[in-house]
């Protein structure tokens, strides 16, 4: 205990009050990856040869959420995530702000079905959580809501359309009606839970032998269909990765199977309907995004990642609208 605070006070030195990690006091580095906002993630070491890892603020729009997180929320969970080791105060400006966590070496991020499905089980426990005195989170995360994203799609429906027929797909006027049917049916009757926000691979890793997930500072109150749409079927242009019907499947399975033992039951039917809508809408809305990037000059994307990206998040689109057809 007494090393642990000795740890936390010597972290402050680390960085600047410009909030910049502090060369008089670190022997190396190494940019991870670099945010929204140009500033990069790093792994340093200090003298006596500790490691660490620097997250300065990468989104000025969740400033303060992963903080507020591991403060309020993160004690009740498994210990499925970095030890947050020093933080910067909240009244600081956001350019200045920052979090030093713990350095778990070097992740694996492989997407395998067992890692799926342990995110799965612990998932139904942070969607089991009371949220009633999380009020101040709030209720969209770093994308659009799935009822935007539906409007977004309906408001373009002959580009929708056209993005369809390149993939000899089609939404009749009655397919259209039964997915916004199911959607806005879901957003009643699913509760609402807190959501991880941002579940692609890269933010679950194998540590160990043991589950780790990271960046938590897209936490919000969502409906369950975020998260698990996160988890199961996000496409990432870095962690590429193939879902199956079946891998679907067992993954809702092990989550409401959980999610039951916890006290929460949700009817199975009625929630692989509701998934299918949602992810058909999300994964439309994702490939609209992606072409947009394929045609843009300045996006941070290699072209063929992003292709790749396309090309798995239409798979699932197909998946997801078939099996909704045969229902």
């Amino acid at each position: 205990m007494v090393d642990s605070v000795k740890e936390e006070l010597d972290a402050y030195s680390w960085v600047t009050p410009e909030g910049m990690l502090n060369d008089h006091y670190i022997t190396s580095r190494e940019q991870l990856y670099k945010g929204m906002n140009g500033r990069y993630v790093e792994r340093f070491t200090i003298p006596t040869g500790g490691s660490y890892i620097f997250k300065p603020l990468t989104n000025p729009a969740q400033h303060g959420r992963e903080r507020w997180m591991y403060e309020r929320v993160m004690s009740g969970l498994p210990p499925i995530y970095p030890q947050l080791i020093a933080a910067s105060d909240l009244t600081i400006a956001p350019a200045q702000s920052w979090m030093i966590y713990e350095d778990l070496g070097q992740l694996v991020h492989d997407s395998q079905e067992a890692t799926m499905l342990g995110a799965a089980v612990h998932m139904a426990a942070w969607h089991a959580l009371p949220v009633t005195n999380w009020s101040e989170l709030p209720r969209v995360g770093q994308k659009p809501s799935i009822r935007t994203m539906l409007d977004e799609l309906q408001m373009h429906r002959q580009s929708t359309d056209e993005l369809l027929s390149r993939l000899d797909m089609q939404l009749s006027a009655s397919d259209w009606d039964k997915t916004t049917r199911l959607i806005l049916t879901a957003e009643e009757e699913l509760p609402t839970v807190l959501c991880h926000g941002d579940l692609h691979p890269g933010n679950m890793a194998e540590v160990d032998g043991r589950l780790v997930i990271l960046d938590w500072e897209h936490a919000h109150l969502n409906t369950p269909l975020w998260d698990i749409y996160h988890l199961v079927d996000l496409s990432h242009p870095l962690f590429p990765r193939t879902v199956t019907p079946a891998l679907r499947e067992r993954v809702m399975d092990v989550y409401l199977d959980k999610l039951g033992s916890l006290g929460m039951q949700i009817e199975r039917v009625s929630f692989t309907e509701w998934y299918d809508a949602y992810a058909s809408v999300f994964s439309l809305w994702m490939l609209r995004l992606i072409d947009g990037d394929l045609r843009s000059e300045e996006c941070v994307w290699p072209k063929e990642q992003l292709r790749n990206q396309w090309h798995e998040t239409a798979s699932t689109l197909e998946q997801c609208m078939k099996h909704m057809a045969e229902e």
